[in-house]
């Protein structure tokens, strides 16, 4: 009985995964040969680089699964989700069709018909369910290169929530999200048999010295870069502040004579500037009280305890470690004023008549209101007149959104500023209800 009992302690033990063994797990799907709608010729090529990037950068487990109808992506996702649980990291890479619609994202699979918004549940896959595929993991990522035109919504009853461009922003708490385009707008299929996205994405998952927390702002360069300005990545964040390398770092050189620690820095200033609060530039202040940005999280954090009034843009580490930024001309501001935002139906929360609680969300990350105590409360026929400008150095987008009842917010219109100065009112009619936004634009 002894030997039995030792037999089988040792084959558990040699079947059992070593430490060592799918520490990292990717799953990477591609979507292009579609039924009912039109075909994308790049999400075939993106997934080969794609996956062999994953590899190259240490993932253990790599599944690439492409033209997946609606049973067969479910599948995937369960699948995967046992895959994950455990995991380091887990990333799911998915090319392909996606839409907002009924204030949710949607990936659409190659069978999908969607005559009507009623058929999504059915048809479609919300990308709630994709981001528990990776929920077990320490890490978690998910890639989004699917923010192209609806090719489905145009025959859609009115009222319903769907966007003919791009996909809506979430929150979601522990998950690294990047999209490869920001709210409202749409990413490029590419002319080069590859995305513009998945070609940075290919190049930066393998690079040594990277934390991921810093891989949506280097696509985002190289995206911008490759698309002259017209196509801006977005990232939506919720993770560890402590890097993590998907790539083990390359062996240190001797220490300079002062303690080089000016990667630490640069990562600190990132995080602290994309956070926007008065927390993330103290930590910064904390740890660096005479570092080179010192002044400016100071001045930042004097600008943040003066309350909403004073909100302004986040400053972007692009305009403040390029070398060459001081010989170039100075950029465009984009200052976007008297805002004005008007009730013309209001369906209500829980189908109660209660007001909305608006708030308004950038694509820069930045919102208005930022605490949910200041949201504004809002019935039909009432405005909101919001007594606070805003500037960017580029153009933007931004979205009114409420708050539902189990804690989150849905987006009810995106509205894309351009870069045509003027006075303009928009029409969003999200979530049944109709609201009249008017703004002003000044670019100089």
């Amino acid at each position: 009985m002894m030997r039995f009992w030792f037999v089988t302690l040792i084959l558990l033990f040699l079947l059992a995964p070593t430490a060592a063994e799918a520490r990292k797990v990717a799953l990477v799907i591609g979507n292009g040969d579609y039924a009912n709608t039109s075909r994308l010729a790049n999400p075939a090529n993106d997934i080969r680089i794609i996956a062999a990037s994953a590899r190259a950068a240490g993932f253990d487990d790599v599944t690439v699964a492409s033209d997946l109808a609606v049973n067969d992506f479910q599948k995937a996702m369960r699948d995967f989700r046992a895959k994950a649980d455990g995991a380091e990291v887990a990333m799911v890479y998915y090319a392909g069709h996606g839409i907002e619609a009924q204030g949710k994202n949607w990936l659409i699979p190659t069978d999908a018909q969607l005559k009507s918004d009623l058929d999504l549940p059915y048809e479609a896959i919300n990308l709630d369910r994709l981001m528990e595929s990776v929920s077990g993991a320490q890490i978690r990522m998910v890639v989004l290169d699917s923010c192209r035109n609806n090719p489905f919504g145009r025959s859609w009853r009115s009222g319903t929530r769907a966007v003919e461009n791009g996909l809506a922003g979430v929150e979601a708490d522990d998950v690294l999200v990047i999209f490869a385009a920001a709210p409202g707008q749409t990413a490029a299929d590419g002319t080069s048999g590859n995305s513009p996205f998945a070609t940075s994405l290919a190049k930066r998952l393998p690079q040594p010295d990277v934390p991921v927390q810093l891989l949506g702002g280097l696509i985002r360069d190289d995206v911008l870069a490759a698309t002259g300005g017209s196509q801006r990545p977005f990232v939506s964040a919720s993770i560890t502040g402590t890097p993590v390398y998907l790539v083990p770092r390359a062996a240190a050189p001797a220490p300079k004579a002062a303690g080089d620690r000016s990667g630490l820095e640069e990562l600190l200033w990132k995080g602290a500037t994309s956070e926007n609060s008065v927390r993330g530039f103290s930590a910064y202040l904390a740890e660096f009280p005479a570092g080179k940005y010192a002044g400016q999280a100071g001045d930042n954090i004097n600008r943040l305890l003066k309350g909403p009034a004073a909100i302004a843009a986040p400053v972007t580490m692009t305009a403040m470690t390029e070398p060459a930024a001081a010989a170039r001309p100075a950029t465009r501001k984009f200052t976007l004023s008297n805002v004005r935002v008007e009730c013309v139906k209001l369906t209500g929360r829980l189908g109660l008549g209660l007001p909305d609680q608006l708030f308004l969300r950038f694509n820069t990350g930045q919102r208005f209101p930022e605490g949910k105590s200041e949201i504004y409360s809002i019935k039909k026929g009432e405005s909101w007149v919001v007594d606070q400008s805003f500037e960017f150095d580029q153009s933007v987008s931004f979205q009114l959104r409420e708050f539902d009842d189990i804690g989150g917010s849905d987006n009810i219109g995106t509205i894309d500023l351009g870069d045509t100065p003027g006075t303009f009112t928009r029409t969003l009619d999200g979530d049944a209800s109709d609201y009249r936004v008017t703004y002003t634009l000044t670019v100089g």
